[in-house]
């Protein structure tokens, strides 16, 4: 709108101090208006999700999001592979996610609340959950946008990093963008200072946390965590040797077991991605209770 009001201006006829006055007055309307905002919003209950049993790329919504919203939001991720060890099994996710943190620790997926965190490494990127008592888990990959499975889902191993070179076409999955492929283009540097493989599978915020993987002749096969997102929309990613490696752990799967790996190297001629990536989003924000597809 431009030109001069045909309205006069009400300011112009009050004094200082009624002036002052009036501006207090409706600071304290605006204040009202903001403060009554998340109790009108539609905060629906979590139940305790009982029987639950996890596939790798399923919800991981973390509870009670952070500061004063704390009662009103989840941050929603995708969930990856589980890794077992002496301490028992768990989910694997990206630290990002849960990096504000939910206060308690609680993760939801599609029925309710079936996990919590257990352990995070202060370098490395990737972060464990713990099942809650009477849920488990499956070593299945799922399309959590269609439930699609590659192949019969079934996990057969994992891949380590040096088998994993550029050009290398592989899949991920998440609750943004669900079932993508591409070809990984190099390595860029992650959160902590180690480096991740980007790829140009299309990737979204929530799906910070699934699993990628790959499926060839010798099966259906872990091949990392997203941890990341690049400049172009692709997804990024730890390979899964380094996670196993950092918490002392092993991939269960219905294939021949593979043992607890030691640290990785990159394949040769490996190269280094040309762009950047954002390692630090933390998925998206839902009302509480509210479904992640919405």
């Amino acid at each position: 709108m431009t030109g001069a009001s045909k309205y006069p201006s009400v300011r112009a006829h009050l004094s200082p101090r009624a002036q002052a006055a009036a501006l207090v007055a409706a600071m304290a309307v605006v204040i009202s208006v903001l403060s009554a905002t998340p109790a009108t919003a539609e905060i629906r209950p979590v139940p305790e999700a009982s029987g639950y049993t996890y596939s790798a790329g399923e919800p991981a919504i973390w509870g009670r999001y952070g500061g004063t919203a704390g009662s009103y939001f989840d941050n929603a991720c995708s969930g990856g592979f589980v890794i077992a060890g002496d301490s028992g099994t768990f989910l694997t996710t990206a630290t990002a996610c849960g990096f504000i943190g939910a206060a308690d620790g609680s993760i939801r997926g599609d029925a309710g609340y079936h996990a919590d965190q257990f352990a995070r490494r202060d370098n490395d990127p990737t972060v464990l959950l713990r099942m809650r008592p009477g849920n488990d888990a499956d070593m299945l990959i799922v399309d959590p946008t269609t439930g699609q499975m590659p192949g019969n889902g079934e996990l057969q191993g994992w891949t380590r990093s040096v088998d994993q070179p550029v050009g290398l076409l592989i899949g991920k999955m998440g609750i943004d963008t669900g079932w993508t492929e591409g070809r990984i283009l190099g390595t860029v540097p992650g959160r902590f200072g180690e480096q991740l493989l980007c790829t140009d599978a299309a990737a979204g915020p929530g799906d910070v946390g699934g699993p990628v993987w790959r499926q060839d002749d010798s099966g259906l096969r872990a091949l990392g965590t997203v941890v990341g997102i690049s400049d172009a929309g692709g997804a990024c990613y730890r390979p899964i040797q380094e996670t196993l490696y950092q918490y002392g752990a092993y991939l269960p799967s219905y294939g021949p077991p593979q043992g607890r790996p030691s640290w990785g190297t990159f394949a040769p001629g490996m190269v280094a991605y040309p762009g950047t990536a954002e390692v630090t989003s933390v998925g998206r924000v839902l009302d509480k209770g509210v479904d992640w597809r919405l």
